[in-house]
């Protein structure tokens, strides 16, 4: 991996920008709640060993939080710059509540994914930006397998992810139609 931020591909279909490739030059927005802190940590770690620049959100301590706050950060951090260079993980009891909150922001696409075959179909198919991890439902070494797998599958890889691109862009035009009206 390279240790400066390169912007990743992107390709327009149907007036849709739609960012391609694999998110290993991005950075990572991650956040939890007292029941992912421990994973969190753990991720950071992880991905410190492997030169990805991170953005911890919080929370900085195991007593007990609500991951409104924090997913929201996830969120909004992700919208901002999402065709570009930022992708989110969080990590709460059940890895569901964590991407509430941060799927309301426009450019948002999140997956709560429980193994590393999840992980993949969620980038390869889906596009997936912000990946939650239920640490109440995955062991440690599994979830530190799901962000690894995570981060290095690629979106539209080859003329056979075609099927996957149309979707991606018709979830991104009602997206569109949605805030519009």
């Amino acid at each position: 991996m390279k240790d400066d931020l390169t912007i990743p591909k992107t390709i327009h279909v149907e007036g849709i920008e739609v960012p391609i490739g694999s998110h290993e030059s991005k950075k990572i927005v991650i956040g939890a709640d007292h029941r992912g802190f421990g994973y969190k940590n753990s991720v950071i770690e992880a991905l410190k060993y492997k030169n990805y620049q991170l953005i911890d959100v919080g929370t900085f301590s195991s007593a007990r939080c609500d991951y409104p706050a924090i997913s929201n950060e996830i969120g909004r951090l992700v919208s901002e710059d999402y065709y570009y260079n930022t992708v989110g993980i969080g990590i709460c009891g059940s890895g569901i509540g964590i991407l509430i909150p941060a799927s309301k922001y426009r450019g948002v696409y999140s997956a709560r994914c429980l193994t590393p075959q999840e992980a993949a179909a969620s980038r390869k198919h889906n596009n997936t930006n912000v990946l939650g991890i239920g640490a109440d439902s995955v062991g440690l070494e599994t979830a530190l397998a799901i962000v690894d797998i995570w981060l290095t599958t690629p979106f539209y890889s080859s003329p056979s992810d075609e099927p996957y691109l149309k979707r991606f862009v018709q979830t991104a035009k009602l997206e569109t139609a949605i805030i519009k009206s």
